[in-house]
């Protein structure tokens, strides 16, 4: 049971994926909001490289339609192996690539299997988080 205690006081890990950290509006207002609920509930992570397999799989089961339109090769993707050198490569690379859409960043709440490409989707997370303290 302490092992238990000891896990629910973590922050939850929620994962920013973006190719570009300056110049993009959507990728700062994420952030902004995040960073402005964040204290100790959150610990926020920008990820500037491709997801792995394994995230991607676990993406996928979480809104594969919404991932689709982030990774429009995403089917391709699924059945490569895990070694595949696009997996964990530079965004900025998947980009050019025609890989990684480059019009919106992609954010993940790992624990509550949630993600989003905006700042609605974002704000509905956290609300029930602050009603709840």
């Amino acid at each position: 049971m302490s092992m238990f205690k000891t896990l629910q006081h973590q922050p939850r890990v929620i994962s920013l994926f973006t190719h570009n950290l300056e110049n993009n509006r959507a990728t700062e207002a994420i952030l902004q909001l995040l960073r402005c609920d964040a204290d100790s509930k959150y610990n926020v992570e920008l990820d500037t490289k491709f997801p792995t397999l394994d995230q991607l799989k676990y993406m996928n089961g979480i809104n594969s339609q919404l991932l689709q339109k982030q990774v429009p090769t995403l089917s391709q993707l699924l059945k490569q192996k895990p070694h595949d050198p696009v997996f964990h490569s530079e965004l900025k690379d998947c980009v050019a690539k025609g890989i990684w859409n480059s019009k919106t960043p992609l954010w993940v709440d790992w624990e509550k299997k949630q993600m989003g490409n905006d700042t609605k989707g974002i704000a509905g997370l956290l609300e029930p988080q602050e009603k709840s303290e």
